[in-house]
């Protein structure tokens, strides 16, 4: 009985010290202590505290002291304190509550990142872009680790439901056996030769989130919602976009 009694609200040692009472009756600290299977000091602290709910008794006989268990229906008093004083921590919690909350708000925004495991994991981060509320996004990305994971099937339909969603794009991107001929619908691409700006991974960034696929060895993705982050990227995104943009302005 000694998690019941522990759930009523007596702490361990008071359950064994109690226990012990009532199964040997009136006895000494040392004798209740060997019972208990607790120390002598402790078996002292128990009884203390027993005393002080109402579950034991003390009383001098000749030059002994003796310890005497109570009636367990004295339990009722000691669970009834108990939920008194847990009504009364859930009043003060309901009354700071509300400090607590607008502390918790004002403490600015807290970084989110969610891992994604496996090519299914990384399916799913990808449909997480399709749900961008900013409709043109950012992405970062080798064509051929991409096409190594997900087959031009899987590739052209996605492209498809990003186009139908109204999602512009604009890419940096690495292919070895050269650029796409053309841009497509809703899409601006700028190639980069490997030897320049190498990309291994698929970095795609949207809204106040930048979602990395690892397309090589281990499949994982990671979605980072932060928009301090987010925004660091956009400006190292438009800078190398910037580059590429003028070294093919060059070239005409």
């Amino acid at each position: 009985m000694l998690k019941e009694l522990q759930e009523i609200g007596l702490s361990e040692k008071e359950a064994r010290v109690y226990l012990a009472a009532l199964e040997i009756g009136r006895a000494t600290a040392e004798q209740l202590a060997k019972q208990a299977k607790v120390v002598r000091p402790t078996a002292y602290v128990q009884l203390e505290s027993l005393m002080q709910k109402g579950l034991m008794s003390r009383y001098e006989e000749g030059k002994k002291t003796y310890f005497a268990p109570e009636s367990p229906a004295y339990l009722r008093h000691v669970f009834e304190k108990e939920q008194a004083a847990l009504g009364a921590k859930k009043k003060g919690l309901e009354s700071m509550l509300p400090d607590l909350v607008r502390m918790f708000e004002g403490a600015g925004e807290r970084p989110v990142v969610r891992f994604y495991s496996g090519k299914e994991g990384i399916g799913t981060l990808r449909e997480q872009m399709l749900e961008a509320k900013d409709k043109n996004i950012l992405v970062l990305y080798s064509f051929d680790s991409l096409a190594a994971v997900f087959s031009e099937k899987e590739r052209e339909e996605y492209s498809k439901r990003r186009s139908e969603k109204g999602i512009k794009a604009r890419i940096i991107y690495n292919k070895k056996d050269g650029p796409f001929p053309d841009d497509f619908k809703l899409t601006t691409r700028h190639n980069v030769s490997e030897d320049i700006f190498k990309v291994t991974n698929d970095i795609v960034i949207f809204d106040n989130k930048v979602a990395i696929s690892n397309l090589q060895g281990t499949l994982f993705g990671v979605l980072v919602e932060n928009a301090q982050i987010a925004e660091s990227l956009r400006s190292i995104f438009e800078f190398i976009w910037e580059a590429t943009n003028n070294k093919a302005k060059s070239k005409k």
